[in-house]
């Protein structure tokens, strides 16, 4: 079983969590849409799609124009 990462979307930034396969919680934070931000996330599924053999699924709201820089990444 695959990590979930759910994504709520606001300007300039994203509130991220990301569960394990029991649906715990192991992280809390903010995802910046900055380059830097996206790099960080990048890493971090990377890090997850080793660990688990498989990509982990990302969940996020499309809020218009502040989720677009996110979807472009995705």
């Amino acid at each position: 079983m695959k990590h979930v990462i759910a994504l709520d979307v606001s300007k300039g930034k994203s509130t991220m969590v990301l569960y394990n396969h029991y649906q715990q919680c192991e992280f809390e934070g903010e995802c910046l849409h900055t380059r830097a931000g996206f790099d960080q996330l990048h890493q971090r599924i990377i890090e997850l799609t080793n660990q688990d053999g498989q990509a982990p699924e990302i969940v996020f709201e499309a809020t218009g124009v502040y989720s677009k820089g996110l979807e472009k990444f995705l």
